[in-house]
């Protein structure tokens, strides 16, 4: 009888509970931040359809599937141009990514850029998502195929501010103390919204960027 009664108050059109509280009403990226968002965005990126709907259409462009070889190409891909109030170069990706990227900047990111330099991320700085390659180590190639081999990476290279100012991976992680504090805060909650966040700490292929993918178990350095 309780689950019952749960089960109407969740599915009724005049239910008081707030969407982002509802596990049966689907994600939105404008919605609060709620202890269900992580679970809603691992439920809505199921399906292209259900990616594409928690997102701004404004942002994101659905687009045909890549299919390079058996091994590389985008699944449910999209061309992806803003995430919120920041603006990046146009990037091609999978939806998962752009879907992630779009719950940090709105959760976190833009709270860490307040607290620690005081001014709003206006414009983020990208390398790439999609490449067809095998896995980058300090000793070569490896055997693995990179996640960027499905578009299911992004490589974040810097920030721009509402005061007019940028910070980049490569000078700003060894920076001055502001942007110091942000890069590794920013980097630390990108970490709840990724499987595998990799910065400059990790080794000398990443001193530029951070290496942000969504397969993962939440492997941080």
């Amino acid at each position: 009888l309780v689950g019952g009664a749960a089960v109407v108050a969740m599915t009724h059109p005049d239910t008081p509970l707030p969407s982002e509280w509802n596990p049966v009403e689907p994600l939105r990226v404008a919605d609060p931040r709620s202890p269900l968002t992580r679970w809603k965005a691992t439920v809505v990126e199921r399906t292209f359809e259900g990616c594409l709907a928690a997102m701004d259409p404004r942002a994101v462009t659905p687009l045909m599937p890549l299919s390079e070889s058996n091994e590389c190409g985008i699944a449910d891909r999209v061309r992806l141009t803003q995430l919120g109030g920041a603006q990046l170069a146009p990037l091609e990706t999978d939806c998962a990514v752009a879907l992630r990227l779009a719950l940090w900047e709105r959760h976190d990111l833009q709270d860490v850029a307040r607290e620690t330099l005081g001014a709003r991320v206006v414009g983020i700085k990208h390398l790439s998502s999609y490449a067809c390659r095998r896995m980058r180590t300090l000793r070569g190639e490896g055997r693995r195929m990179s996640s960027h081999a499905t578009g299911m990476a992004i490589d974040v290279s810097g920030f721009t501010f509402s005061d007019g100012r940028a910070v980049d991976l490569l000078t700003g992680w060894e920076g001055s103390p502001n942007e110091q504090a942000f890069l590794r805060a920013a980097q630390k909650s990108a970490c709840k919204w990724f499987g595998g966040v990799l910065g400059p700490d990790f080794n000398a292929l990443h001193a530029d960027h951070f290496h942000m993918q969504v397969p993962g178990r939440g492997f941080c350095r």
